[in-house]
C-alpha cells in the first residue's frame, strides 16, 4: 500500500471510530432519557378507566372555561 493510500485508510478508520463512539454516547443518552420518561409516566399505567374518564371530563371542562367569550 502506498503512503497516500495508507494515510487515507487511517483517516477513514479514525473517522469511522469517532462516529461509532459519538453514536454510542448518543444512544447512551437516549437510553437514559427513555428511562427517565418511563419513570415519570409510570403512574399513568396505574390509572383505572374511571380515573381516566374523570381526567378527560376535568380537562374538557377546563378547556371550556378557558375559551374566550364573544
Amino acid at each position: 500500500m502506498s503512503g497516500g493510500a495508507w494515510s487515507r485508510f487511517l483517516s477513514w478508520v479514525e473517522e469511522t471510530w469517532c462516529r461509532h463512539v459519538s453514536q454510542r454516547e448518543l444512544y447512551r443518552r437516549l437510553d437514559h432519557l427513555r428511562a427517565l420518561y418511563t419513570a415519570r409516566t409510570a403512574w399513568v399505567d396505574q390509572l383505572t378507566e374511571a380515573d381516566l374518564a374523570a381526567m378527560r371530563r376535568a380537562l374538557a371542562e377546563r378547556i371550556q372555561a378557558d375559551r374566550p367569550r364573544p
